[in-house]
Parts: C-alpha cells; structure tokens; sequence
C-alpha cells in the first residue's frame, strides 16, 4: 500500500474513534518537480526524493479523551520538502557551531515537537537511518529508513514520543515513554499490541549493531 493510502487509512482509524479527540489530520500532497530537483542537487537521499514524489507533508495531532495522564497524545509533522531542505540556522545549528560538525548538514524531516525532531544527515558518512534530535543532547541513530519509520509511526499512530520508545527497545534500556505507551496505546487501539510493534522493529531494523 502506498504512503498515501497508509496515511489515509490512518486518518479513518482515527475519526472512528470515540476515546479520541483528532485536532488536526492533513496530508498535503506532492512536492513539486522543482523543489525535488533542488533536493536531489542539495544529496538528499532517494528514499526521501520518493517520499515527496506522492506526499508534501503531514500533521497529525490527537488526544486522549478523560485521559489521567495529560502527555497520552499524538504528535506528527512530517514538514514539506521545500522545508526540509532550508538552511536551519538557529533551530539545529547556531553560528558558533564548528563549520566541520555533521549537525550542519542535518534536516528535520518529522518535527513532532518543539524540543525535538526526526531527520536526516547529508554527510557522506551517515546512511539511510533518520535520526531522533533531542535538542541540546547527540542525536540518535534510530536504525530506520524512511520507509521502516512510517511503518511504524502508523503502528504507532503517532503517539507522542513513540520514538523513545524505539531508543529503548534498540539499547535494551527504559524510559517514562515506553510505559506509557504499552499502558495507553492498547486502551486506545485495541488491536495494538506491544510485542508486535516491537517485533515489527527488529524486522525493520538497518541492523543488528
């Protein structure tokens, strides 16, 4: 199934949903030919060029309804490519940042929150993974194509921080999000299952390392 209909289907999922609260639900379609052009000549990686070809962004932002826990939502912002390709000064580099530090050739690609994105670098050294950037600490190899991760942002349903929770299956560690997440997301989607999601990454992964 196509990005397209996977996000659609998605947006059904959501507006069928009584214990949820869609606030915002919006694929824009198509990045136009001459900004592909220009993102092809900047090195962005083909994945993302075919991301674009049939989407130029999406928002998703949803909440709990009588949630006891007020962080039990979803964030996405899959931004358009004329944005991903944008000098972000300021945001992600500063210009007091060492002109040879690969965080000048980062680009948020999913910018689900203020604090903290996922993207990509341009440097010749990185690979295909996206990145999860937690401002003012490393960012993080999530191990994840752009196809693997909007697997599982659906699987996800974007829930917030879904991405700490790919951290801490990857490092075999723990974190706030993991538990609430298996604890929400099946109250939610009954058909979530945790297991599931977690296989569904090693299967994903780039790989084992």
């Amino acid at each position: 199934m196509e990005t397209r209909k996977k996000f659609q289907a998605l947006k059904k999922e959501l507006r069928d949903l009584n214990n949820i609260q869609v606030n915002t639900c919006e694929l824009t379609f198509y990045a136009p030919k001459k900004v592909r052009e220009k993102a092809q000549e900047m090195g962005i990686p083909q994945q993302i060029l075919s991301f674009y070809e049939n989407s130029n962004g999406f928002e998703l932002n949803w909440e709990m309804l009588s949630s006891p826990d007020p962080d039990v939502l979803g964030r996405v912002k899959i931004l358009s490519l004329s944005e991903v390709i944008q000098d972000w000064k300021d945001v992600v580099y500063f210009e007091d940042t060492e002109l040879d530090d690969p965080i000048r050739t980062f680009r948020p690609f999913d910018f689900f929150v203020d604090e903290a994105c996922v993207g990509i670098f341009l440097e010749e050294e990185f690979d295909n993974s996206l990145y999860l950037y937690k401002f003012g600490s490393e960012p993080f190899r999530l191990d994840l194509d752009i196809s693997g991760y909007i697997k599982l942002l659906i699987a996800a349903r974007g829930f917030l921080y879904w991405q700490n929770v790919i951290e801490a299956l990857k490092t075999e560690s723990h974190n706030t999000e993991v538990e609430r997440f298996r604890t929400f997301m099946p109250q939610i989607f009954p058909n979530f299952s945790f297991d599931e999601f977690s296989n569904n990454y090693e299967n994903l992964r780039l790989s084992k390392i």
